[in-house]
């Protein structure tokens, strides 16, 4: 949730030599692919391959890197294999995501092509174009190598302004290092590539792809990452290698950590560690959140994939909830603590500019901390369905999955709590987004625009996150409650591992229900192409707040704490 966004020793023995001459791969899967299979869950890997094409045709991507924590700088190699499709290629784009919000933070050197040196070009700061040594037709096997370093930039303190919300950042016991493994950017149809991810979890448009990365870290450091863990290497140097696979996945972060500890529960045949600060006590409320909604939408939305999730607490910037990636989500630090501004999880993080105001007004807001925390867990579990699983353009098209995950994240609430539980949630935290953003001064509009068009954090959040989501609710109120939910079912089997638009949930209702078909499309365009919230949310003012409207049940408010929230609002109005 939040703003526009977006590895074993043994390693260096058998992924190197593979890159050699391009034979095809024979009979037998090499090791990364067998080792990374481990990740998925029984039956996936037929499920994958159905809709992503047989594994070893996949891309697969091997690194192996090294951390210096101490003065924020990685340096490694990255491999990529993969199988020509279609037309013959005479160069491969690699993109470094980080460079979209931090100029040349990541650096390529000395690509080589199948064994051949190759030129290296860097056209634009994300991207980085390979020309291959010879023509690659159809079926052919590429093998790219290319060098890489890395300059991490300071972690934000959790109310900077920062582009990427500390996705690609690092401090003295947390390294975040989100998209640092260079990939092929996807193709638009007409050959043009997709826009680069602005750094939260933007990569849902990478194709499904195989990757074994190694990183080698101080001692004391442990490195988490998504899929299975393959073991930890004390190296001579005393640093400690770590190295994890996984396949069927869009992307791969890497976290080195100091100071967070592991719980672990499990959720069916799912295993769910949430990595949190040491002796924090929302450790455990973190987990529950997890499994609960790691078991409920295996049940209602089809096969969970990976063997293992992971939720990471993370020292986010200004305005983030959290991270959503393949089998690893991250959660804010100030969400898990409760310490930090409670509207972060509305996305509208740092509001309050006076830290003795937001002291004043945070013991008020408790509940709502405690029921934002919940929510974000649930939306970031929401997005390994919506995003992860069935893909889509968090760029130019960022309502095709996020007000989808906000809805299901919505009844999850609702089938744990109950429906009074998940409407307090929805009026008092979702539609709030985008009452605070009209109540600011902010203007209704489209929600269906790429995240560029969008003026602020603030708009986004109001437009996206809260008046989006509600269009699901018109529609399930249409269909009715079993054959929504057998429409949401129905959209992640059809176009897991696939592609969609923000249109696809509306044509799957549509074909579940051909008589609604005309007013289900009307309710789309009025949600997310028109300008009704005013008359479909609802607008936000001071009474409606005093009376309890954006609070807990049952929160009561002496004179001096209604005298601060009414300067309070006069700050969030600019009066």
């Amino acid at each position: 949730m939040g703003a526009p966004r977006r590895r074993s020793r043994a390693f260096g023995v058998v992924a190197w030599l593979l890159v050699v001459a391009a034979p095809a791969w024979g009979e037998e899967l090499p090791a990364e692919l067998q080792l990374g299979q481990k990740a998925l869950r029984p039956g996936e890997l037929a499920r994958l391959e159905h809709s992503a094409g047989p594994l070893a045709e996949q891309p697969l991507y091997r690194a192996d890197l090294t951390v210096d924590v101490a003065n924020r700088k990685v340096v490694g190699k990255v491999a990529l294999t993969w199988t020509v499709k279609g037309e013959a290629l005479d160069e491969v784009y690699l993109r470094t995501t980080p460079n979209a919000a931090h100029g040349d933070a990541v650096k390529l050197l000395n690509a080589a092509v199948n064994g051949q040196a190759a030129k290296l070009e860097h056209p634009d700061v994300t991207l980085w174009r390979v020309v291959l040594p010879a023509e690659a037709v159809a079926g052919t096997v590429v093998q790219l190598e290319v060098a890489l370093q890395a300059k991490v930039p300071v972690a934000p303190d959790g109310q900077a302004e920062v582009a990427d919300y500390g996705a690609f950042a690092g401090s003295a016991d947390f390294v975040s290092l989100v998209g640092l493994v260079p990939m092929v950017p996807p193709t638009k149809p007409n050959g043009e590539l997709f826009a680069p991810p602005s750094g939260m979890g933007d990569l849902a448009a990478y194709a499904p792809s195989s990757f074994m990365v190694s990183v080698s870290a101080p001692r004391g450091y442990v490195v988490v990452m998504p899929g299975v863990a393959l073991g930890e290497v004390p190296e001579p140097s005393g640093r400690v290698r770590f190295t994890n696979a996984v396949v069927g996945a869009r992307d791969f972060p890497v976290f080195v950590t100091k100071g967070l500890e592991k719980v672990s529960a499990s959720a069916g045949e799912v295993a769910v560690e949430a990595w949190v600060r040491k002796g924090e006590p929302n450790a455990r409320a973190v987990l529950e959140h997890a499994v609960f909604a790691v078991k409920e939408l295996n049940k209602r939305l089809g096969p969970y994939p990976y063997t293992t999730f992971r939720v990471v607490e993370a020292t986010l910037g200004k305005g983030a909830g959290g991270m959503e990636f393949p089998g690893l989500v991250t959660v804010s630090s100030a969400l898990v603590s409760g310490a930090g501004d409670p509207l972060a999880a509305l996305g509208l993080g740092g509001l309050v500019a006076d830290p003795a105001m937001l002291a004043l007004v945070t013991p008020m807001l408790k509940d709502l901390l405690r029921a934002s925390l919940e929510l974000t867990v649930l939306h970031e579990v929401a997005h390994q369905y919506f995003a992860c699983l069935v893909g889509s353009d968090a760029v130019e098209e960022p309502v095709a999955d996020e007000p989808l995950t906000q809805h299901v994240a919505l009844l999850l609430l609702e089938w744990r709590r109950g429906k009074k539980a998940a409407n307090e949630v929805r009026d008092g935290q979702v539609k709030m987004a985008y009452q605070l953003l009209r109540l600011m001064g902010g203007r209704d509009g489209k929600a269906n625009r790429p995240t560029g068009e969008f003026q602020s954090t603030t708009e986004y959040a109001g437009l996206v996150y809260g008046k989006a989501p509600l269009l699901f609710d018109a529609q399930r109120k249409l269909v009715g409650d079993e054959a929504w939910e057998k429409t949401l079912r129905t959209y992640v089997e059809q176009h897991r591992y696939r592609w969609v638009t923000s249109k696809t949930v509306t044509q799957v209702a549509a074909k579940l229900a051909p008589s609604q078909a005309r007013p289900l499309e009307a309710l789309r365009v009025r949600w997310l192409e028109e300008a009704h919230g005013d008359e479909d949310v609802g607008q936000l003012n001071l009474a409606d707040l005093m009376g309890g409207g954006a609070m807990p049940a049952g929160t009561a408010m002496d004179a001096e704490t209604q005298k601060l929230l009414e300067e309070l609002m006069r700050q969030l109005g600019g009066e």
